[in-house]
């Protein structure tokens, strides 16, 4: 560090070279630069040299050192105040600490109370410089962050997850432009995808980043010139454009948006689709959450309509009759149907969509709301179990749902569409279970003379459960497992009894059970006689 700056100011020149002469100022990381003979003087030469500390005597003409640092830390708040003073004015200087001043020391002025106060405001300077250093550092890098930070807040804000209050703070601190205090929002929503080549595959996440990045740059140099559309990346890898000014022409400009998109972006070969979603005008700092919520429900609708267009949620939804109630989902009810089509229980899950569909409906736009609920979940379900293609997803019929005009209609192609993908489903864990209970059995002929073979230890070979493989077991054998093996092992027994002379127990440690007297016990037990008598019938 520099040396500090001192300035001494004393109408008396003796002091102020008493005060130069008492120590040495080097020493101390200090450097005299400049006295003044009063407190005119010293305000000048604060202005010119500015000082870090000033050594004043209290009393001075036309103005007193109490004035003069009132003064001076006025203006210059950083700047330390070393208050000299006679041993009369010693309560006097005690209270002027109130001010700010830093310190004072008593006439005669010695070198070890110098020494004492110098010490002190070099340390206090340092800290406190080390710590304007740390908040500059800190200053430059939240300047560096706040493109990160305002996309985190616009993404909570899309979310919903900020109280008004918190949503007004930060919309001041990052000085975002609203349109006015009781905001009109509507948010679009725009997927690029890299389209992927005939030739391959798949489209590397690269390539997807690259094309996300650059639709990114585009979308925010369309709307440079416009202060009222706020382009950010969402949680999901999207853009989305918000804008607060309720006569914004977003659904013109998102379909000029796309056509430009879809020419300009173009990556490694690969060409983007860009699909937009649009929500409905919505009043109020919460209206922005709605208005994103119902984007990304447009968005989703290119399952049904395909990608490379732009899709509102009003065209999704008529709007209903002012009167009536609104169709909420009954989120516990499509979870036990989203499970029941996981399992394959079609006649359960029929008896569920029954009762969601049982719901007073108003107008043929809730029952297709309630459609897209059930065909959602139909869709989890097929993606849990890892199902794909026309079985289980078939555009054309699921057009013909989500364009129902009459209720009957409607339930009925969703039950059979239910039904279908459950019946799939169940195919597909039927012919695993016999494929499993198949790999078992071969399992157990060649483990049957390990005695430490049991249901626990089979089902951990395979990864299942042992309740799971002993239901599997007696719903395809009719057997349980320990009869099953049981009996296996009888069978090879009775097989080692005809081809060999082994002797009994020898028999029943080739086929796992070392215990002659149990084996004993068994074999008779399943064949009527013992193992002599047997071999001697057949003899």
């Amino acid at each position: 560090m520099e040396p500090l700056k001192v300035l001494l100011v004393d109408d008396e020149y003796l002091i102020r070279n008493l005060l130069r002469m008492r120590i040495d100022w080097q020493e101390q990381g200090m450097q005299i630069v400049g006295e003044a003979c009063d407190a005119s003087e010293a305000l000048e030469q604060i202005e010119l040299l500015h000082p870090d500390i000033v050594f004043t005597d209290i009393y001075m003409p036309k103005m007193d050192g109490i004035e003069l640092s009132g003064l001076i830390l006025k203006r210059y708040p950083n700047i330390k105040i070393v208050v000299v003073t006679g041993h009369d004015e010693f309560e006097y200087a005690r209270q002027s600490v109130k001010l700010g001043i830093s310190d004072f020391i008593l006439k005669p002025i010695r070198a070890s109370e110098l020494l004492q106060v110098t010490t002190k405001l070099r340390a206090a300077i340092e800290q406190e410089r080390g710590r304007e250093y740390e908040l500059t550092k800190l200053r430059e890098e939240m300047k560096r962050s706040l493109p990160y930070l305002k996309e985190r807040f616009m993404n909570q804000w899309l979310q919903g997850v900020l109280h008004e209050e918190e949503v007004r703070e930060q919309v001041r601190f990052f000085d975002i432009p609203i349109a006015a205090d009781n905001p009109q929002s509507r948010v679009a929503i725009i997927e690029v995808q890299a389209a992927i080549p005939s030739q391959t595959e798949t489209s590397t996440e690269e390539v997807q980043i690259l094309m996300r990045m650059d639709g990114l740059k585009h979308v925010q140099a369309y709307y440079q010139q416009d202060i009222y559309k706020i382009i950010v990346m969402d949680t999901h890898n999207r853009i989305v454009i918000l804008t607060t000014h309720p006569d914004a022409k977003l659904t013109e400009q998102a379909e000029q948006l796309l056509g430009e998109l879809r020419c300009l972006l173009k990556v490694d070969g690969s060409e983007a689709d860009v699909t937009i979603g649009i929500g409905q005008l919505h009043s109020g700092w919460e209206g922005v959450c709605m208005a994103y919520r119902e984007a990304c429900r447009a968005l989703d609708y290119q399952t049904f309509v395909g990608r490379n267009q732009v899709i509102c949620f009003e065209d999704l939804v008529i709007e209903s009759d002012k009167h009536s109630q609104p169709y909420r989902s009954d989120k516990g009810l499509l979870e036990q149907l989203q499970f029941c089509i996981s399992v394959g229980a079609g006649e359960e899950a029929a008896s569920l969509l029954q009762q969601i569909l049982a719901t007073p409906f108003s107008n043929p736009a809730q029952f297709r709301m309630a459609a897209m609920d059930v065909i959602t979940e139909c869709q989890r379900a097929a993606m849990e179990q890892q199902l794909e293609g026309e079985q289980v997803f078939n555009q054309e019929a699921v057009a013909m749902m989500l364009m129902a005009e009459h209720l009957p209609d409607l339930r009925a192609m969703l039950e059979q569409h239910v039904l279908s993908i459950s019946g799939v489903i169940k195919a597909k864990r039927q012919a695993k279970e016999v494929n499993l209970i198949d790999q078992v059995k071969a399992y157990l002929e060649e483990q049957m003379s390990n005695a430490e073979v049991g249901l626990s230890s089979t089902a951990a070979a395979f990864y299942v459960s042992p309740g799971h493989l002993g239901r599997l077991m007696k719903k395809e054998t009719g057997q349980t497992f320990v009869e099953y093996l049981t009996q296996l092992r009888m069978k090879k027994a009775e097989s080692l009894l005809k081809q060999t002379d082994l002797k009994g127990y020898e028999i029943g440690e080739q086929v796992g059970i070392p215990d002659p007297h149990y084996f004993s016990v068994l074999f008779k037990k399943q064949f009527g006689r013992s193992m002599n008598e047997y071999r001697n019938v057949k003899s």
